[in-house]
């Protein structure tokens, strides 16, 4: 398209927003923080609101040129530029923070919204979001959500992914959908479309806004930086932390050529130059962390460390982060270019990994320094290079090249939260083979099947078929070549005591996982019933008691061998807790049903068993629950709980708040003195037994999903009308109900008509393992077929 006449068309379906066409001011637009590899869009457009997006997108198909979403540009895999040239749409006029809901504790926000831009909103509220990446001063949140951002503290919390309860995408012909809302749930889909969005690097849609789930903001927090003289010990230190009952927020390592460089540069901190240093941080009510301070010392100094800070001052504690904090940027200033990979691996492989990245860049005469989030394994090796220099741009892909190789070949993952932009897609098929390729492309067959959206990314396979004059060929000129592979093996049965991961039949049972588990003080906590097998507990329900201290199944399950319909048994997910590798069908399919198979064999994290199980109760009457609950959800203590559940009885006066610990008997005190407080604050009678075994109640014989703030509600409701008895998990916004007999549909179809409408205005869920989901909407009918083809062609 000429140029002039291009700029004509935008201009005419944007009259507010802006159109760069300049050489100057599309220089800017040319790369992401990736740097070195550079992409000149024909042409930029900056929306002045959703409807200008909306025309944007509708007039795609007119336009006939390659659409990329940006936000921030802050990505580091070569995610939102213009790889096949086309027009570059940068959202950053969409950055209102609509709604904050303290008491449901969600926030509706629009695309373009800074990370810390609503840390400081939310502040005043008591409430975070706790995914940070560290350029979160700039990153947005349509970026994050696009890319499953990560951060320091997701060790603890978890990524993006764990946060988004809805979307609003628009899609290449214009059509705006809510995927989900405040609740969370499926709203009015069948499928959990959302589930699809989130990390898919801006080749699905548009995202317009979202709505985030939050948690009570800690009371305190202590940082720990301690120093050690060699890797070994500093090993120790990251595993011993890992399984220590005080929970780091977070565990960072940096190598002594990390350090070195801080040292070296004027944002030296005063650290000796050969030394491994290690970040960690404790966070929550301060009662409970003033406790742990002195173990988590004696813990770092048991494996070797040379030396300890730490301090609880937030002056100090943003001194024992300095290092850690400067050192991203510090790579730019010291060196032309360089690249960082974000591959995740095993933690038992560690010492092997980072050896290679050493052997190889030093053979190369290349630097390469290690910061990176330690606790999860996910490596952040730096090369610093010159890319006008074609010897040291060809040693730094080859190098990358032999390392995902040697990462997927541990049983690693190609990316932890930076993605795969157009960085890694040369890596691909390490991971994927020529099945689960298919499986992964069905996702843009649906929505984005010519790849006009963000083409070239994620699978370089991924190319717009419009001819494109200015950089159609340019983004296939690398030295990387294209590997063949038959992507990485279907899983086995196994344990890794180490990561706290094991990969075990979907018929197993909970006897039969605690057997594997409990020799090593692991456990996993997300039981519904005493006796049904995983597969049966999972297809019950998304959520158990313990979703409240460690989220839902599907925060929980990492991989599966899953059987397609025609038989064909294939690998989705990955054995490491945390991935960005290709489209999130795990999630998607996890609680599919049977439409497209079913899984085999489970991959699951474990967690760590801190020796005492304790239940309280604090019973009441129904108004005196009502009152006391927000009281409960907005303290810190929450965090720490594993399970903070209201049980409705029909007919009964009183009701009961149930809250399940598992703690060392160090911390007993401590949870009792809060319990204590609670029940004097809110009137409720208080007590609590010491228990070998948590109580389960069965598998529900429907459940509902809403906000916390109407769990209390929504539960004694159902109990009056029906005569079910309820249980409410506060913080995930979830009732399982249990009917006093056998289920018919009639009762369940009263049950939708009195609640399916305002469960879906919240963008919240009503299901049944009794019945099957209702019918899909024409428009979602057509993505299933779709979707159902694909997975079906061999």
């Amino acid at each position: 398209m000429v140029q002039s006449s291009l700029e004509k068309q935008l201009r005419g379906l944007m009259p507010r927003g802006r159109v760069l066409t300049a050489a100057a001011q599309l220089a800017g637009y040319d790369a992401d923080g990736l740097g070195y590899k550079t992409f000149r869009p024909d042409a930029v457009v900056i929306p002045a609101n959703v409807d200008e997006l909306i025309a944007v997108l509708t007039a795609s198909q007119s336009l006939g040129l390659p659409i990329t979403m940006r936000g921030a540009g802050t990505s580091l895999s070569g995610g939102p530029v213009a790889a096949q040239g086309g027009i570059v749409v940068h959202t950053s006029a969409l950055k209102s923070i609509r709604t904050i809901c303290r008491e449901g504790y969600w926030c509706e926000v629009e695309c373009s919204v800074t990370l810390n831009q609503l840390d400081e909103a939310l502040r005043p509220y008591g409430c975070f979001y706790p995914p940070d990446p560290s350029s979160g001063p700039v990153c947005t949140l349509g970026g994050n959500v696009a890319m499953n951002a990560g951060g320091a503290h997701c060790f603890r919390y978890g990524v993006t992914s764990h946060y988004v309860l809805g979307l609003e995408v628009v899609l290449l012909d214009g059509s705006v959908h809510r995927l989900g809302g405040p609740a969370g749930g499926r709203g009015d889909w069948q499928a959990d479309w959302k589930r699809l969005m989130v990390g898919s690097e801006g080749t699905l849609g548009a995202f317009t806004r979202f709505w985030l789930r939050l948690l009570p903001r800690p009371e305190k927090a202590w940082t720990f930086r301690a120093t050690f003289p060699d890797l070994a010990s500093a090993e120790r230190a990251i595993h011993a932390l890992v399984a220590h009952p005080s929970f780091p927020v977070a565990i960072e390592l940096m190598d002594p050529r990390c350090v070195a460089m801080v040292e070296q540069s004027p944002m030296a901190v005063g650290l000796p130059r050969d030394v491994f240093l290690i970040v960690t941080e404790i966070e929550g009510p301060a009662a409970l962390v003033d406790a742990r301070v002195d173990s988590v010392s004696e813990l770092l100094t048991a494996a070797g460390a040379a030396t300890v800070d730490y301090s609880d001052d937030e002056t100090q504690r943003k001194k024992l982060w300095k290092a850690r904090k400067v050192a991203g940027g510090l790579m730019g200033q010291l060196s032309p270019d360089f690249l960082v990979q974000d591959a995740v691996i095993p933690k038992r492989a560690l010492a092997e990994l980072l050896q290679l990245v050493y052997d190889e860049a030093d053979a190369a005469g290349l630097r390469a320094v290690n910061v990176f989030h330690a606790g999860d394994g996910n490596l952040h090796p730096n090369f610093l290079f010159d890319s006008r220099n074609e010897q040291e741009l060809h040693a730094v892909e080859a190098i990358s090249q032999r390392l995902m190789q040697r990462v997927v070949d541990v049983g690693g993952t190609l990316s932890g939260e930076h993605g795969i932009g157009n960085d890694k897609t040369a890596y691909m098929p390490l991971v994927f083979g020529p099945d689960t390729l298919r499986l992964q492309l069905a996702v843009p067959a649906v929505f984005n099947p010519q790849h006009q959206l963000n083409p070239l990314k994620v699978f370089r396979s991924r190319r717009y078929q419009v001819q494109v004059h200015n950089n159609s060929d340019e983004a296939s000129k690398s030295s990387h070549k294209f590997l063949n592979s038959n992507g990485a093996p279907r899983f086995t049965h196994f344990l890794d005591a180490l990561d706290g991961i094991a990969c075990v039949s979907a018929e197993a049972t909970p006897a039969e996982i605690a057997a594997l588990a409990g020799p090593h003080r692991l456990r996993f906590p997300l039981w519904l019933d005493d006796a049904a097998p995983l597969s049966q507990q999972i297809a019950a329900a998304e959520f158990a008691p313990a979703s409240s201290r460690f989220g839902p199944f599907c925060d929980n399950i990492t991989g599966m061998n899953w059987e397609l319909p025609d038989g064909r048994l294939v690998r989705i997910g990955e054995r490491v807790a945390k991935s960005t590798t290709g489209y999130d069908l795990l999630r998607f399919l996890l609680h599919s049903g049977e439409s497209f198979g079913q899984a085999r064999d489970y991959v699951m994290r474990l967690r760590p068993d801190c020796g005492n199980q304790s239940l309280a109760y604090l019973v009441g009457n129904l108004a005196e629950i009502s009152a006391a609950v927000p009281r409960l959800l907005h303290s810190s203590w929450m965090n720490w709980c594993d399970a903070c559940d209201v049980i409705v009885v029909p007919n009964s006066a009183t009701t009961t708040l149930r809250i399940s610990i598992n703690a060392p008997a160090s911390e007993t005190d401590a949870y009792h003195g809060w319990l204590q407080e609670l029940a004097v604050l809110t009137g409720l009678a208080l007590t609590h037994e010491e228990t070998d075994h948590v109580p389960r109640d069965g598998l529900p014989d429907a459940w509902w999903k809403t906000t916390p703030d109407r769990v209390v509600t929504l539960a004694s409701k159902i109990a009056k009308r029906y005569g079910w008895t309820c249980i409410g998990l506060l913080y995930n916004g979830v009732v399982h109900g249990y009917a006093p007999g056998d289920v018919d549909r009639e009762t369940f179809t009263s049950m939708q008509e009195s609640f399916g409408s305002s469960l879906h205005e919240l963008g919240g869920d009503l299901q049944s393992r009794h019945f099957p989901r209702n019918f899909p909407n024409p428009v979602e009918a057509q993505w299933l077929q779709i979707l159902t083809r694909e997975f079906a062609v061999q």
